[in-house]
């Protein structure tokens, strides 16, 4: 398509560029045929003409040198008719001598100092006598000036045979011709050459890019299967975590937590047998024990907590919108504040995995919120787009530096974090005087709904 297409615009152009330049020579070839004509005859005319410059008309001995000057066979065989035009139109010497004509354009610009030469097919009133026996002649009209100063005193009109003339024109455009065609096969051979070589080299860095671009391709399915693939684990991982803890949990109140018990036990025995004792032994031994008790009450206490805080509850049986209720409800049963719950579009059955990390996210935060807010404007908020749950936990405390907190010892930040992303969502928090909120995008659907 682009040979055919290339080759049709350089024929264009090819014949385009050849007939200017052969408009060009027939142009320039009359223009010079005329010149050299009308200074043969300015130097031959002329001087018998300068009367007009002195009396205003040619007189009638000058009339005669002029017909004998134009009679001559050397001018007779360089010019077929010549006609010599005063002023206004009127012709002084030829067929019409003595009549007047309307100026026509190409005689008015020779009165203005030009050499005008065309071809004529001799139409004109005044042509009548050389249209009976030429179909074409050269028209030239040559300015005559008189010999002081640079002033037109008359004008000639001569008229020049035009076969000679035509058959080297033709010559000359015919060469032209030859010589346009043959650039422009050239041209064409180049281009094409250049094109075939710009097309194989086009057609070869495409196979190599089509090559690069199916290996690129099962990179990225590579990469889209090892992303899978460390996603499952670390939501595996979440899973065994929350099995960890809760076997912690578990631990912690079946172990420390009755030995601690014993021990309160073994001190009320204690303190009986200390009633026995002297006073000031007795005084004594009573402060010690109250004093273990209390250590042993406030240890017991804190391992409660621990434990409370490491054991979720059971949330295999509650859907996305009773785990988000009962995480709430237990922060208000647990601290006394108000929390403030507005639940959006929320689906039903969504992966254990994600009802979980959403429970530790709104608990962490609102923790944080009683801690460093005094649980002030407490609000949760939770809707899906598309197949992401969106949860957003805020406060209206002070606020603090979260790139100060990030780097610090603050694990909950960065517990809720790891859950999020764990899961393949996002996490963000926004914290300033006018409170602190955390941000969190949950996906919906996992690749496995049973790794826990």
């Amino acid at each position: 398509m682009y040979a055919l297409s290339s080759f049709v615009v350089l024929l264009l152009s090819g014949v385009t560029v050849g007939w200017w330049l052969g408009h060009q020579i027939r142009e320039r070839v009359v223009h010079r045929a005329g010149v050299t004509a009308a200074l043969y005859v300015e130097n031959f005319v002329a001087p018998h003409l300068q009367a007009l410059d002195r009396q205003g008309r040619l007189p009638e001995d000058e009339a005669r040198a002029v017909r004998q000057v134009l009679s001559r066979s050397a001018l007779e065989q360089e010019i077929v008719s010549i006609k010599l035009w005063a002023p206004g139109g009127r012709q002084l010497y030829g067929q019409n001598a003595g009549r007047v004509f309307p100026v026509k354009d190409e005689q008015a610009r020779a009165w203005r100092g030009e050499v005008v030469s065309s071809f004529s097919d001799l139409d004109d009133v005044e042509n009548v006598s050389e249209g009976r026996r030429f179909a074409r002649l050269i028209e030239t009209y040559a300015p005559i000036r008189a010999d002081k100063g640079d002033r037109v005193i008359a004008v000639a009109e001569f008229y020049q045979a035009v076969d000679a003339l035509e058959r080297d024109i033709r010559s000359a455009q015919w060469q032209t011709w030859g010589v346009v065609a043959l650039a422009t096969i050239a041209t064409y051979l180049l281009l094409s050459g250049l094109v075939r070589r710009g097309s194989d080299t086009i057609t070869r860095q495409q196979r190599e890019l089509t090559v690069q671009v199916a290996q690129l391709d099962a990179l990225v399915a590579l990469n889209a299967q090892l992303h899978d693939r460390v996603r499952l684990a670390a939501t595996r991982s979440s899973a065994l975590n929350e099995r960890f803890v809760r076997r912690m949990s578990s631990e912690l109140h079946d172990g420390p937590a009755q030995e601690l018990g014993y021990a309160l036990l073994r001190l009320e025995r204690i303190d009986m047998h200390v009633r026995h004792l002297e006073p000031v032994e007795r005084a004594q031994a009573q402060r010690d024990v109250g004093v273990l008790k209390d250590t042993l009450q406030h240890a017991m206490h804190e391992l409660r907590t621990i434990t409370a805080e490491l054991r979720l509850p059971e949330l295999e049986h509650l859907d996305l919108r009773q785990t988000i209720e009962r995480a709430a409800r237990d922060h208000r049963r647990r601290t006394g504040t108000v929390v403030e719950v507005n639940l959006g579009n929320v689906p039903g059955g969504v992966p254990l995995p994600v009802k979980m990390t959403a429970f530790r996210i709104i608990r962490e935060a609102l923790t944080n919120a009683y801690r460093h807010a005094g649980g002030m404007k407490q609000h949760v908020h939770a809707c899906t787009e598309g197949e992401d749950l969106y949860l957003e936990v805020s406060d209206g405390g002070p606020g603090f530096d979260v790139f100060a907190a990030r780097g610090g010892e603050h694990l909950g930040l960065v517990g809720m974090e790891e859950r999020t992303r764990s899961l393949g969502g996002t996490f963000e928090v926004k914290s300033g005087p006018d409170g602190t909120t955390v941000k969190a995008r949950l996906p919906l659907r996992l690749d496995t709904d049973d790794v826990v």
